[in-house]
Parts: C-alpha cells; sequence; structure tokens
C-alpha cells in the first residue's frame, strides 16, 4: 500500500522565497507577470503574480520534471476542468490556463486569507460562533462541490482558506468526478494521512463521504489544534483511522454529535455535507442571535439513518479575518 507525495499541496500564503533554488520568473506567460512564490507541492508550484490591470493572481504550474510526463499533464488538464466546475465562492476560481504550454500553467484569483493550519497555529483554535459559523460555512462549500459532481480527497488545514466572505476550498490536484471509475487494484492511495477515510484503506472508491469524513477531521482541528488521528509513521495513523480512534476531546458539545457522524467508519452511514449544512447553519444562527452564548443544540443529534435538515439562513463572521503569517514550507500542515 503506497502514499504517494501530494502532487498539489500549497497553503496560498504569500512570500518572496521561491524556494528550490528556483528564480522568480520561471514560468512563460504574457498575461503575467511572477512577483514571488506562494507554495509548492511535489507536482507543481504556485507563484504570486500580477495580470493586465495588476489584479493579484495566483498561478499554477507543473515543475519542470512533471512537465514531461504525460500523466502528470492529464492529471493538470483534469483539475484544471474540474475547479471550473465549482462555484466561484467555494474556490480560488480559475480565470486563465495554458495547458499546452511546456510548462502548464492556471492562472487563479489570488484569495487573501491564512489557511485553518496557519489560523490554528497563529492564534490558537476557533471556538464560540467563530467555529460554529466556520464549520457551518465549510459543509455549505463542500456540499456545493459534491453538486458539481466532484469528490475533493484530499480536505485538511492547508487546503482551506480562511477568506473574509466564508472558507474556500483549493487544491483539487487529485479531485475526482463522482461518477469516474477508479483503480482500486493499483493499492495505491492518494491524500494526505490522517484525513484518508477509512474505507479507502479496503479498496472501496472515495465518493462524497470521504471528504465528509475529512470535514469532521478538520472541525475537531479547528476546535482543538490536534490532528484528531494524531501524527507520526503513516501505519500507525492509519491503524488508528481504521479502529476508529479520533482523539474529539475539546471539541464542543454542540459540534461533538455531528462530528462523531462525519467519523463513523461506515460511509453509507455518515450526514451528506448539506445535511450537516442545514443543521449546524441554524445552529449558527441562533448562536448569533444570543450573542455567542453556550446552549445545547436545537436540532435533533444525528440518527444512525438519517439527518433532519432544516432551512440555511445566511449569516456573518463576527470578527474580521487575520493577516496570514509567512510560511517556509508548503507541507508544513498537512
Amino acid at each position: 500500500m503506497a502514499f504517494p507525495g501530494e502532487p498539489a499541496t500549497v497553503p496560498y500564503v504569500a512570500t518572496t522565497d521561491t524556494g528550490y533554488g528556483e528564480k522568480p520568473g520561471p514560468v512563460q506567460t504574457e498575461k503575467y507577470r511572477i512577483t514571488g512564490r506562494i507554495g509548492s507541492g511535489g507536482a507543481a508550484v504556485v507563484y504570486a503574480a500580477r495580470g493586465p490591470a495588476e489584479e493579484r493572481v495566483a498561478v499554477k504550474a507543473l515543475r519542470p520534471e512533471t512537465a514531461a510526463d504525460p500523466a502528470h499533464r492529464e492529471r493538470f488538464a483534469r483539475e484544471a476542468a474540474l475547479l471550473d466546475r465549482v462555484d466561484a465562492r467555494r474556490t480560488a476560481a480559475p480565470i486563465d490556463a495554458d495547458l499546452h504550454a511546456r510548462r502548464p500553467w492556471l492562472a487563479m484569483r489570488h484569495v487573501l486569507g491564512p489557511t485553518v493550519g496557519d489560523s490554528v497555529d497563529a492564534d490558537g483554535p476557533m471556538a464560540g460562533v467563530n467555529l460554529v459559523d466556520f464549520t457551518a460555512r465549510l459543509a455549505e462549500a463542500l456540499a456545493d462541490i459534491h453538486r458539481s459532481g466532484i469528490v475533493h480527497r484530499d480536505l485538511k488545514p492547508g487546503n482551506v482558506l480562511l477568506a473574509e466572505d466564508g472558507p474556500r476550498v483549493i487544491d483539487f490536484g487529485i479531485a475526482r468526478t463522482v461518477d469516474e471509475p477508479a483503480d482500486t487494484d493499483s493499492g495505491e492511495i492518494l491524500g494526505s494521512p490522517g484525513w484518508i477515510s477509512p474505507e479507502q484503506f479496503r479498496n472501496r472508491v472515495p465518493g462524497p463521504p470521504a471528504d465528509v469524513f475529512a470535514w469532521g477531521g478538520l472541525v475537531a482541528y479547528a476546535a482543538t489544534g490536534r490532528r484528531p488521528f494524531g501524527s507520526g509513521a503513516v501505519r500507525d495513523t492509519a491503524l488508528r483511522v481504521l479502529n476508529g480512534q479520533a482523539d474529539l476531546r475539546g471539541v464542543p458539545r454542540s459540534l461533538l454529535p455531528w462530528v462523531q457522524a462525519a467519523l463513523d467508519a461506515d460511509p453509507d452511514r455518515r450526514p451528506s455535507a448539506a445535511e450537516l449544512a442545514a443543521a449546524i447553519g441554524g445552529l449558527a444562527v441562533g448562536r448569533t442571535r444570543s450573542c455567542g452564548a453556550v446552549s445545547r443544540p436545537r436540532t435533533a443529534p444525528p440518527s444512525r439513518s438519517a439527518v433532519r435538515t432544516q432551512p440555511v439562513a445566511p449569516f456573518r463572521r463576527q470578527t474580521p479575518g487575520r493577516a496570514p503569517r509567512r510560511v517556509q514550507r508548503a507541507d508544513r500542515r498537512e
């Protein structure tokens, strides 16, 4: 069972350090002026750039060595196609691309805001209204991605940006369509240890419930600052996932039933992202109206068979987002 390096995992936090011995402008584009490096993954680098009107843009390009590999080029083209199907409010929206260039590149809107990992690192775990707000909005974003017929497969602290208008899910490098066949006999599992759902270790094709599982882990991380399945050797982390040994100490009682349901070992018993968004969205509105007072959820805890849905009313972030911290390593928080 192999765990390959992540092909395109990058936090969108600008830095002037280009890293990897690269110069600031190695990507040849006529429209976009490269100004620095944002981050990098195993197969691609994301650069900060300016567009024709000096607008901020993020340009993602394959590394020279991976650009020579037809399989990586095909995956990159698929990422661009899938990203174009996602609601622009839920991700870093694509605006331009050249998939036939010597180094294929994809230009996206540069979303300002720290990743969840950087925010927790700098300011500690989320709490109160902000935590519930984030939890509901992330479920809404995930539900929209699933309605687009896409499974992200790599939801984790480094792949969610805390923009002013809500969380944005980034890095669709290993995403797939819901109806896409997968080779489960290859023995290869794509994703990040600790965020991979248990069914993938049993050679099941990951569907939307796999993203829901990662959502549950991400909410636990945001609430506690701890990876729910710990860290260390990949084998040890995988065994904790398979055995359901999630550390949920510190998750608020109002959110705990939903997190536990999302982390159910059986993907068929997990609530959908839309059901989570509806239930927790109603809870978030109630908390906002009570000025953040801690109370038990008005929605019923999820049952094993179904989760009752409620209309989701809009709600606003309570405090402005914080400025992102400088990051030296793109793979610092998986």
